[in-house]
């Protein structure tokens, strides 16, 4: 019987600082995530969501993004274009991250 390779979920949340632009860089943050799906071949498949639940436990933005393995998701993590994308949208903009990777 051929065993099964688990697939890797890496799943990111993000609260915005507060900002007169939040919303918008809330966007930013979206677009250029996504952008990579084109850019990083290890990318399975990702999406990127704003939330719209006004609740005290609620996170800002979330990012789903699948990968073949912890080793795509390692190069992924590491890549120059993700890098990037962290340094100019995400974490200038962000007060808090959650992060959780498990396979499925």
């Amino acid at each position: 019987m051929k065993e099964e390779m688990a697939m890797v979920k890496h799943i990111v949340m993000w609260r915005m600082a507060e900002s007169d632009d939040k919303m918008e860089r809330a966007k930013d943050i979206k677009e250029n995530l996504e952008a990579l799906k084109d850019k990083i071949d290890v990318l399975v498949d990702i999406q990127v969501g704003i939330n719209f639940n006004d609740t005290e436990a609620a996170s800002d933005v979330v990012l789903v993004s699948t990968f073949n393995s912890e080793a795509d998701l390692n190069e992924y993590q590491n890549h120059p274009a993700h890098k990037a994308v962290g340094t100019a949208y995400v974490k200038p903009y962000v007060a808090e991250r959650r992060v959780c990777d498990y396979e499925f």
